[in-house]
């Protein structure tokens, strides 16, 4: 069963972090190429950018939880198709079809 996303709880800066810091061990699982797509998807079509704020409406009508997308996000940081902004509130996608 999927975990809803907690509107009061900070989605990027609070998982990412932990995430950066720590690596992959703190996943409880990788996530699946198809949510990876389904994620990028919903960005995609939010301007190729999403607040934190906007996440909780976002994401789980794709079927993707707050741990799956900490864990998206993190890769796609680190793979250099996605970045946060300073106070790590707004991810911006650099994917095909996103204007760096």
């Amino acid at each position: 069963m999927l975990r809803h996303l907690n509107p009061h709880q900070p989605i990027f800066g609070a998982l990412f972090p932990a995430l950066l810091i720590a690596g992959p061990a703190l996943a409880q699982q990788e996530p699946t190429e198809a949510q990876r797509e389904a994620f990028i998807a919903a960005v995609k079509a939010n301007g190729c950018r999403m607040t934190e704020q906007q996440a909780p409406d976002l994401l789980p009508s794709v079927g993707i939880d707050q741990e799956t997308s900490a864990a998206i996000v993190n890769d796609l940081v680190t793979e250099g198709l996605a970045e946060l902004n300073r106070d790590r509130e707004l991810l911006i996608l650099k994917t095909e079809g996103c204007a760096p």
